[in-house]
Formats: C-alpha cells, sequence, structure tokens
C-alpha cells in the first residue's frame, strides 16, 4: 500500500506544485476557481499554513488557510455570522482529487492541516463550504454550521460557513 505524504506548501515552493494545484481547480465552480496569483496571496498572509498532499511521486489534493484581515473579513462575510477573527484560520482551500476521494484522503489531509494549524497557534479553523465530502469531513473532526449563504460569489450554490475549536 502506498503511504500518503504531506508536503508543506509556501510562496517559495509554490511553483514545485502549481501545475497539479491548478488542474485541480476545474473542481470548483468556475465563478470561485483560485489563480496561482490568488494561492500565492494566500500563502503570503502571515501566518499561514498550506500542504499538499502525494503519494510517491502523485499528487492527490491540497490545502491552504490564513488569518484574514479585515478587507477579507469583509469580502467573506464574516461580520455576518459575528466572527472574531483573532485566532482564526480562514480555510481558503481544500480539495482531493476524484480519483481519491471516498478513501479517506480528504480526512487525513484536514486532519494533517488542523495539527499544524494548532501547532502554529491558531484556535479556531473557519470556513466556507459546499454541500460535499469537505463539509462532511469538517463536521466528522468536530466543525459547526453557524450560517448558510445562497448563491455564493455567483456559483447558484448555497455554502455553508463553519467553524471548529483547535483547543
Amino acid at each position: 500500500m502506498r503511504m500518503l505524504d504531506f508536503h508543506p506548501l509556501t510562496a517559495d515552493n509554490f511553483l514545485r506544485f502549481e501545475a497539479d494545484i491548478l488542474r485541480s481547480e476545474i473542481l470548483f465552480p468556475e465563478e470561485i476557481r483560485e489563480s496561482s496569483e490568488d494561492y500565492l496571496r494566500a500563502l503570503r498572509q502571515e501566518p499561514s499554513v498550506g500542504l499538499v498532499a502525494r503519494f510517491a511521486a502523485d499528487y492527490v489534493g491540497n490545502v491552504v488557510g490564513f488569518a484574514p484581515d479585515d478587507a477579507q473579513c469583509r469580502e467573506l462575510r464574516l461580520g455576518e455570522v459575528g466572527v472574531d477573527r483573532g485566532g482564526l484560520v480562514y480555510l481558503f482551500n481544500i480539495v482531493t482529487l476524484p480519483d481519491f476521494q471516498g478513501q479517506g484522503v480528504g480526512r487525513r489531509l484536514l486532519g494533517e492541516f488542523l495539527a499544524v494549524a494548532a501547532a502554529r497557534g491558531f484556535r479556531r479553523v473557519g470556513g466556507h463550504f459546499r454541500g460535499n465530502g469537505s463539509l462532511a469531513n469538517f463536521k466528522r473532526l468536530g466543525g459547526r454550521e453557524l450560517a448558510g449563504f445562497d448563491d455564493w460569489f455567483g456559483t447558484g450554490e448555497r455554502y455553508l460557513y463553519c467553524e471548529l475549536d483547535l483547543v
């Protein structure tokens, strides 16, 4: 059985993983797909947490989070939920390729992200989720729904804002 490995993802090593990460963006609605510049901006925002999951040389998925500033809190509508951004890492993106979904890979990737975020001093993880495996994994690990947003960024889909305590 192949071993799942986690690799730090930073602005300094983003180019190493860029092609795989951008190919995985096709899994998201077009209206919210992220660009290289979006990823680099998130990874340069300190503090941030980024990980890439791989089986040997095969890219499996990634997760990126950052501490949102005031402008990002407004854009992400966190004030509408009453979110205190102190100690919060915002889950910018989490994705597992379809060939690896349903095998616990996404849950392990999210679990590793939570461990790294806690080690870096974050107290909570928050993010907006579609009704999919990422939401299910987040809830299984203790996440709770705080608010719903219809037609999130013009996707025509309802997204749920959820948080999970790390301490």
